[in-house]
C-alpha cells in the first residue's frame, strides 16, 4: 500500500485519482478513512488528501497545497516577502491571492487564507516555481509587495515619505534589497488602476 502512495510524492491528491489507483475495496470511503487515522493519509479539505511525509519520504510544501486547495491563486502577501526574506516577520497561515471570493481553510497543515484581486490586476508578476518534480504559482518579490499594499486597510501612500515610513516602520522591509526591485513590474501594477499612487511613490523611492 505505502509503495502505492509514494508515487503521488507530495501532491495534493483527489479521492477520485486514489480510487483509480488504490485496491477495490467493498467501501472505499471507509478504507480512505482508515488511510487517514492510520496517518498514511492527511485529509487537507473534502475529496483532497496528501501523503503523510513519513510515508512518502518528500517533506510537505505548503505552497504546492495552497494552489492546489483553492484556484486559481498564487501564494503572496506577507507568506512570501517572508520567504524572500524580505520581512522578518512570519505570517500565521499561508496567504494568497485568487480572483474568486475571499476564502479561508483551517487543516492538519495549518491555516490557509485567500484574498480575492481584480483579474485585470491578479495576472501580473506572477512566476512558476518546480521543486521536486512539482510546481506551484508565487508572487514575483514585487508582485508581493504591491499585494501587500493593495490589501492594507487604510494605506495611502502620497508621498516618497509616506512610502519611506510604511516600509520601514510597518512591514519592516529589508531597505537594500528594495533597490534590486524590478521596477517594471511595479508599473504593469500601478497601470491596473489599484493603488496606483501609493505603488508610484514605492517607484519613485526606488529611482531616487
Amino acid at each position: 500500500m505505502q509503495r502505492l502512495l509514494r508515487q503521488f510524492k507530495n501532491i495534493p491528491v483527489s479521492s477520485s485519482v486514489l480510487q483509480t489507483v488504490l485496491p477495490q475495496r467493498t467501501s472505499f470511503t471507509h478504507f480512505i478513512s482508515n488511510l487517514v487515522d492510520t496517518n498514511q493519509l492527511i485529509r487537507i479539505k473534502r475529496g483532497l488528501y496528501i501523503v503523510h511525509p513519513d510515508v512518502s519520504g518528500v517533506p510537505i510544501n505548503s505552497m504546492i497545497i495552497a494552489n492546489s486547495l483553492y484556484g486559481p491563486s498564487y501564494v503572496s502577501f506577507a507568506t512570501v516577502l517572508n520567504h524572500y526574506g524580505l520581512i522578518d516577520d512570519l505570517a500565521q497561515g499561508i496567504y494568497s491571492a485568487t480572483i474568486k471570493r475571499d476564502k479561508r481553510y483551517m487543516t492538519p497543515i495549518g491555516r490557509f487564507e485567500y484574498v480575492s484581486l481584480p483579474a485585470s490586476y491578479y495576472a501580473v508578476g506572477i512566476k512558476q516555481v518546480i521543486e521536486q518534480d512539482c510546481s506551484y504559482l508565487i508572487a514575483t518579490p514585487e508582485k508581493a509587495l504591491c499585494d501587500t499594499i493593495v490589501n492594507a486597510i487604510g494605506v495611502n501612500l502620497r508621498s516618497q515619505k509616506d512610502a519611506m515610513t510604511y516600509l520601514e516602520e510597518d512591514l519592516r522591509f529589508d531597505m537594500d534589497a528594495l533597490k534590486s526591485m524590478d521596477t517594471s513590474i511595479l508599473q504593469e501594477c500601478a497601470a491596473c488602476g489599484v493603488k496606483s499612487n501609493s505603488i508610484q511613490q514605492i517607484i519613485k523611492l526606488i529611482q531616487s
